[in-house]
């Protein structure tokens, strides 16, 4: 639950040679895909912060993970992959 530590200081987006804030989507996406609470609204809550960062004008990830070494709370790129998967599952309604 590392995800869960995140303060959304905005280091890792900064740190992103594309300004991308797939990091800060996917701590927050991922600290309530784990948690059984987080299940009644899983769908829509990764379809609506995704949908909102691309509103938003933010970057794509590149893989560059500048965003880990910037993050002083250490969230890990593994979140991202969760992120991927959550919004991937939400979209086939599974």
């Amino acid at each position: 639950m590392i995800a869960a530590e995140c303060v959304g200081c905005g280091a890792c987006v900064a740190a992103c040679p594309n300004g991308s804030a797939m990091l800060f989507t996917a701590a927050k996406v991922s600290q309530y895909a784990l948690l059984p609470q987080g299940h009644p609204e899983r769908k829509q809550r990764v379809t609506n912060m995704v949908n909102r960062m691309d509103d938003e004008g933010f970057g794509s990830c590149s893989n560059e993970y500048e965003c880990a070494v910037a993050c002083p709370k250490g969230i890990d790129v593994i979140n991202i992959a969760r992120l991927n998967r959550e919004i991937i599952k939400a979209s086939l309604g599974k």
